[in-house]
């Protein structure tokens, strides 16, 4: 099997921008995160502060009134935007159209729950972005509230693990990677979807390109560590990264996190603990631009 098949640090260095010494965080995206309930609440957070870590130039939650309180406390860092009720409505669209506009990318599905007034919005949320040419990545519950929606569009990603995929596909995906690959490139080729199939091997496909993550290990199975994948993804699409090398990349760091972690706390890391030790793992892959400095030599 050729190595180019799985993941590695080469896919992350091909969509962590450079830091220009006169630029500004409008050059490095603005992600939009629509989700929370009154259940969930940590679970926007711990998405948004993921993309912050990754190096997006700013993050906006937009969440139910009931957990615009709690999310904020997570963080200063994290600009919360209070939709008008308990649950995301269609009611919000409007608003969250607003923001879009501000906005380079989505996330949509961290801890939206599946209230039936949520069920309905979700679908309306995605045309919307699609409509206006933002990269969106579904997860969690608006993976359900998605399905049978007739998706189709090269600028989604979908991050569903093998319950969500039976959902979105009907199919009951086989637990090996092999066994996986021909009904996941199935699948993304009849939706034109980026489609990242979760598990301990993750299979990350547009129908044409794919590859395989093996980073990773059982101690990540717990909850909020789909909530950080999604905002390690989010932050390279909301910095104009390919979604197809956004998802791979996105993948590979998740499980990279996770692998560092399980030498110092074993199988006891939590989903916070991961937001707090991306850090180490991109700071390798940081590297300033120069163009701006040249080009002020030719200039004397």
């Amino acid at each position: 099997m050729p190595r180019s098949l799985f993941s590695s640090p080469s896919d992350v260095r091909c969509v962590v921008k450079p830091r220009d010494p006169y630029s500004h965080k409008g050059d490095f995206g603005c992600l939009l995160i629509v989700g929370g309930s009154d259940v969930y609440s940590g679970a926007p957070a711990l998405t948004g502060l993921a993309a912050i870590r990754t190096g997006a130039g700013l993050v906006l939650i937009a969440a139910p009134k009931a957990t615009t309180s709690t999310i904020r406390s997570y963080s200063p860092d994290l600009i919360v935007h209070q939709l008008s009720g308990d649950v995301v409505t269609p009611d919000d669209v409007p608003k969250l159209q607003e923001l879009l506009v501000k906005s380079t990318a989505l996330v949509l599905g961290p801890g939206i729950g599946r209230a039936p007034e949520t069920e309905v919005a979700v679908p309306q949320i995605l045309k919307t972005a699609t409509e206006m040419g933002k990269p969106v990545l579904v997860d969690a519950d608006a993976i359900r509230a998605v399905a049978g929606t007739g998706i189709k569009h090269s600028n989604i990603v979908l991050t569903p693990h093998a319950g969500e995929f039976r959902a979105l596909s009907g199919i009951e995906a086989p637990v090996r990677w092999r066994d996986r690959l021909p009904f996941c490139v199935e699948f993304a080729k009849k939706t034109s979807c980026i489609l990242l199939l979760k598990g301990h091997e993750t299979v990350i496909t547009d129908g044409v390109r794919v590859k395989v993550n093996r980073t990773g290990n059982p101690g990540m199975a717990r909850g909020g560590m789909g909530d950080v994948l999604s905002g390690i993804i989010g932050a390279f699409l909301a910095q104009q990264a390919d979604p197809f090398l956004a998802a791979v990349a996105g993948a590979y760091v998740h499980g990279h996190a996770g692998d560092l972690l399980l030498k110092t706390k074993g199988f006891h890391m939590t989903a916070s603990d991961l937001v707090d030790t991306l850090p180490t793992i991109l700071r390798k892959f940081d590297r300033t631009a120069t163009h701006h400095n040249k080009l002020q030599s030719s200039l004397l």
